[in-house]
């Protein structure tokens, strides 16, 4: 899908492509946790059903979807993320709709199914599979940049779900997501969005490859041109008076000193047609060879294949230390306002500090964005995951409000590395070319992690009458994936299969 009848702005179109990734990354709000949580007290009093049977219907959708979207990430490496938005974003549309009709548990887990599909999982999916396939250098800024469209929604759609139920009710409340998708999310992805910097004659990170070329040759070859032309009409015109003093006494026939002078400018005109023959021979090469250094540059990210990938163990470590964070946060925030109950909290305080979780989560974003783009990144992973041992830590031993405020700006730090790193680490290890398939893995993990993490939280609470023994135990999750991740740098894939060549692709 190659169009550019979009004008190339006067900057790097990749930034386009990161403004309207942060929107994708919004719009998954429909399918996200702290949207749908809007709607189950009110599932419970229209239908009967009770908090335990809504949880277990979603818990299994959030299931079923998560073992779905290995086919999602296999078709946007078909055919691109620009498609698979289109068609993502209208499914999305016609789920909110559909949850909008239901009548009974079984339209009620088909709803939630389609919700985590297309919007949890893919519409998360695919704008962090897009982003990287523009950046490579300022990939980590890029990305915390896209998050902002994250942070937007989780801070957003709870108060504007609630509002939109007292005002038109909670049928109609999905009508309203549904419409927006298909008015401005998909008009936004046809407008604007490109698979990659080649649709835009752009390379990774950079200007247009024509834009480079030219400069190369204006600074090789107009400097040159004009120097030498210059300095050869200033020793003409300096010359001429001499030149026509000894020639009136040798040569009584020779033109006036106007024609001598048009006569000089005819010969400069030869001598730069000449130089510009030269140049443009000139601007041919340096053409050839910048085409093939900027080739060279935009390849240089080794990129492997999802088996290739799967026989590392970096793989393997990588995929159960993004799992731990979607079981540890989602069992949390799903149980928090029973955990603060425990703690003698109200639940202002429980919100509150949701809200400054997204609230110191959001600057970090940006710090950690910078920081992937120059630390190590296993490096950043075992320092995420340390931070989030000292949440748990904190709020194993909270017993005041201020005690919930610090875990709350702890958790906030967690977060906003969270967003960034576990987005960054995959294109960083395995290059960008199969990131679909493989991140769609990724993926898969952390929606069955998240279906799963709210599982022991409500076991242990059955057990023990609160929550301090699970905090305990669970801690022990953080602290592996840290070490783990201290010694699981980016594999080299030489070590494993030899020189890597582009046709391998």
């Amino acid at each position: 899908m190659r169009n550019n009848k979009v004008p190339t702005p006067p900057f790097y179109y990749g930034w386009v492509i990161v403004i309207i990734s942060a929107i994708g990354v919004f719009f998954s709000g429909p399918g996200q946790t702290f949207a749908v949580s809007m709607f189950i007290e009110l599932y419970e009093e229209e239908f009967e059903f009770s908090r335990p049977f809504i949880s277990n219907l979603y818990s299994a959708a959030t299931l079923m979807a998560g073992f779905l979207l290995f086919t999602i990430g296999k078709l946007t490496d078909l055919y691109g993320q620009r498609l698979m938005m289109v068609v993502v974003g209208i499914a999305l549309a016609l789920a909110t709709f559909w949850n909008a009709m239901i009548t009974g548990p079984v339209m009620m887990f088909l709803g939630f199914f389609m919700l985590r599909l297309f919007g949890q999982g893919s519409m998360t999916l695919l704008p962090n599979t897009l982003v990287p396939q523009w950046f490579m250098r300022k990939r980590g800024r890029a990305l915390s940049i896209m998050a902002i469209g994250g942070f937007a929604g989780a801070a957003l759609f709870p108060p504007l779900n609630a509002f939109l139920v007292q005002q038109v009710g909670w049928r109609s409340t999905w009508v309203v997501w549904g419409v927006a998708l298909l008015v401005i999310f998909v008009p936004l992805v046809l407008i604007f969005v490109r698979n990659q910097p080649a649709d835009k004659g752009e390379v990774i990170d950079g200007k247009s490859t024509s834009a480079k070329l030219n400069l190369s040759v204006k600074k090789s070859s107009r400097a040159p041109l004009f120097t030498i032309v210059s300095i050869i009409v200033l020793i003409g015109l300096t010359l001429i008076p001499t030149i026509q003093s000894a020639l009136n006494t040798t040569i009584n026939w020779f033109p006036s000193t106007l024609v001598r002078i048009i006569l000089l400018l005819g010969a400069v005109a030869l001598l730069g047609i000449y130089i510009r023959i030269k140049q443009t021979k000139r601007r041919t090469e340096i053409q050839q060879e910048a085409s093939r250094n900027l080739e060279e540059d935009e390849d240089q990210e080794i990129s492997w294949t999802l088996k290739e990938a799967m026989k590392t163990r970096a793989f393997w470590v990588v995929l159960i230390c993004v799992s731990i964070p979607a079981l540890t946060n989602t069992g949390i925030t799903f149980h928090l306002v029973s955990i603060a109950e425990t703690k003698g909290f109200s639940l202002e305080i429980a919100a509150f500090v949701l809200s400054l979780m997204a609230i110191i989560g959001f600057p970090v974003t940006f710090i950690s964005g910078y920081l992937a783009d120059k630390v190590k990144v296993n490096y950043l992973l075992s320092g995420m995951f340390a931070i989030h041992v000292v949440a748990i830590g904190t709020l194993y031993f909270v017993s005041s409000a201020t005690g919930a405020i610090i875990y709350g700006v702890i958790w906030g730090f967690a977060h906003g590395f969270e967003r960034i790193v576990l987005s960054i680490v995959w294109p960083n290890y395995f290059g960008r070319t199969h990131l679909g398939s493989i991140k769609s893995i990724a993926q898969s993990t952390m929606v069955v992690g998240s279906a799963l993490g709210p599982i022991p939280f409500g076991y242990f609470f059955a057990w023990f009458g609160g929550y301090q023994e699970i905090l305990l135990l669970i801690l022990i999750l953080p602290i592996t994936a840290m070490i783990l991740a201290i010694f699981s740098p980016a594999p080299h894939y030489e070590d494993y299969y030899g020189t890597y060549k582009r046709a391998d692709l």
